[in-house]
């Protein structure tokens, strides 16, 4: 299948479908980055991780009464990051 195809298919997918299919590629795309040395590095201030992050959390807080929104996640993740 070409990226293409695979896009056109992701709007017939349910929730928990989108939600296990993001997780397989998260899972798969670690595997292989932590083969190289140093490509697995996050610089928390990436301005694209930022980004994908404010996305991440709009789409959560527009599911309504799905466990917490995207907004309490994001005010927890300095208390779960920092030491």
């Amino acid at each position: 299948m070409s990226l293409a195809e695979i896009e056109a298919e992701l709007a017939h997918l349910g929730p928990d479908e989108l939600r296990r299919l993001a997780l397989k590629s998260w899972t798969t795309f670690l595997e292989r980055e932590l083969k190289a040395e140093g490509v697995n590095e996050c610089d928390e201030s990436d301005p694209h991780l930022l980004a994908s992050l404010d996305e991440a959390i709009t789409k959560a807080d527009a599911m309504p009464k799905h466990g917490y929104s995207g907004s309490d996640v994001r005010a927890q993740l300095d208390k779960w990051t920092t030491g």
